[in-house]
């Protein structure tokens, strides 16, 4: 689950939340027990579709520990991808034309099931920068916002499987 909140703007704009579903993927190698580089991919997307995005990141993990039980801390940085939706014209329609930079930082604790499966509840934050938002009111006015950065905060339970 994720938020992003706005604050007031010269249209009227006030205290929007947005919540959105948060799937991700990453794929990585383990170069020492305690460390981890990977490639992955998030797909963000609100109820209103206005911030409906694809995340492509490099990620660097690091566990603290190779006790079952170990606190870890992950570091993502990437490009996110626009997938051209847009939100219903309640009084705002927004829409992401440009993507931008993301980054990520996480923290949780990673318990291994087996030898092979691992299970880790996280929190962390989220930034994602849109080179060019679009805004149109239902009285048919357009602005084009540039830059717009959002601030996430997300929470979620991370699934590891090793060979």
């Amino acid at each position: 689950m994720m938020n992003l909140n706005r604050e007031v703007d010269e249209f009227g704009v006030v205290g929007d939340t947005l919540s959105a579903f948060v799937p991700s993927l990453t794929v990585g190698y383990s170069f020492r027990k305690e460390a981890c580089v990977g490639l992955g991919f998030s797909y963000v997307a609100d109820p209103t579709g206005a911030y409906t995005q694809l995340p492509i990141f490099v990620e660097l993990r690091s566990h603290y520990s190779r006790a079952r039980l170990s606190p870890f801390s992950v570091f993502q940085a990437g490009y996110t991808l626009p997938l051209g939706s847009m939100s219903e014209a309640r009084p705002v329609s927004n829409q992401i034309e440009e993507g931008g930079l993301y980054l990520g930082l996480e923290g949780g604790v990673r318990y291994a099931i087996t030898r092979h499966v691992a299970v880790a509840p996280h929190i962390g934050y989220r930034f994602l920068y849109a080179n060019k938002l679009h805004r149109r009111h239902a009285d048919g006015v357009s602005i084009v916002a540039t830059p717009v950065g959002l601030h996430t905060i997300t929470g979620g339970v991370s699934f590891y499987f090793s060979n």
